[in-house]
């Protein structure tokens, strides 16, 4: 009975993980929403995007949350709050769920692989020590999924953030101040860019609420965890700070930021032939070799059997 239990333990606790994962993910416009205002003719008023202020998790996920308190210096850990902030994910007590994640991937593992061990008859000490490293691959499976919506939203960031500098460019030219600025990219780049347009929008929140530029502008560089954001956040305080031209300077460093993004392109063009090296040697040369030797392999063959064979 046992045994049958493991599977449905198992799709519990994915279907779990799923909910909670969709319930985590920041909520985006979609452009069939936009086409639909526009179409119904409420496009005439400019869509600020969704609420950057973070609401709460719903009652069901503060229960679950509740599991990741036994752990409470991982769940206070502030490390790991910021990791989340750079994967985008900032509700109030989703800490304490991604430790409630990662306790009962690893006691469901931990029971899986335990059941399969004993279905199997497998030795006892080989069951220990099976199961312990079950539970440590389901407590820290959570750390590789966050690892990858990680990189995934720098990545997002940091090829739109050339678009957005030559934006604010324009709208320091036009003659708005760099808060007014900071709210207009914003606002537009939330169309094909919402990550990046939601920090933004941040930045200009956080000013209003009584922050200073350079201290909004860090908290920004530390939220997203992307160099080329650091490098702006460095050139736009210095400029304040010696009250040089903003839009020259977010100029040339929009520029070099392409320039670094061209030269990343060209050094992962140059490491595709070293990537290749391995596939084509353990698994495209084998091939060729039997399809270029089988032949002639089967006629040698052949030929030693009739020179073998005795003649009557």
């Amino acid at each position: 009975m046992a045994i049958y239990l493991a599977p449905l333990l198992i799709a519990l606790a994915v279907f779990v993980a799923i909910l909670g994962f969709r319930a985590l993910m920041p909520k985006r416009q979609r452009v069939s929403e936009r086409l639909e205002k526009i179409r119904t003719g409420d496009g005439a008023v400019v869509d600020s995007g969704p609420s950057i202020v973070d609401e709460p998790l719903p009652p069901f996920w503060q229960m679950v949350s509740a599991v990741g308190w036994v752990l409470p210096n991982l769940a206070q850990s502030e490390n790991l709050q910021w990791d989340l902030a750079q994967a985008g994910y900032r509700r109030p007590g989703v800490t304490g769920l991604f430790v409630a994640f990662k306790v009962m991937l690893s006691v469901l593992f931990w029971g899986a692989s335990f059941m399969l061990g004993l279905r199997f008859h497998v030795k006892q000490d080989q069951l220990i020590i099976l199961s312990i490293a079950f539970a440590a691959v389901g407590f820290y499976l959570p750390n590789l999924w966050l690892a990858r919506q990680t990189s995934k939203r720098q990545e997002d960031i940091r090829l739109s953030l050339p678009d957005a500098l030559d934006l604010m460019v324009i709208c320091v030219e036009a003659g708005q101040g760099m808060n007014a600025a900071l709210v207009t990219v914003g606002r537009e780049m939330q169309i094909h860019a919402p990550r990046l347009g939601e920090e933004l929008r941040l930045i200009s929140s956080e000013i209003r609420a009584g922050l200073t530029r350079a201290t909004a502008l860090r908290n920004f560089a530390s939220r997203t965890g992307v160099e080329e954001a650091r490098a702006l956040c460095a050139v736009l305080i210095q400029s304040d700070r010696l009250g040089t031209s903003i839009a020259q300077a977010l100029r040339v460093h929009a520029q070099s930021m392409r320039t670094r993004r061209r030269q990343r392109a060209e050094e992962n063009a140059r490491k595709t032939a070293v990537k290749l090296l391995f596939p084509l040697i353990f698994c495209i040369f084998p091939a060729l070799l039997v399809v270029i030797l089988a032949p002639a392999m089967i006629q040698i063959v052949r030929t030693l059997s009739d020179t073998s064979s005795p003649v009557p």
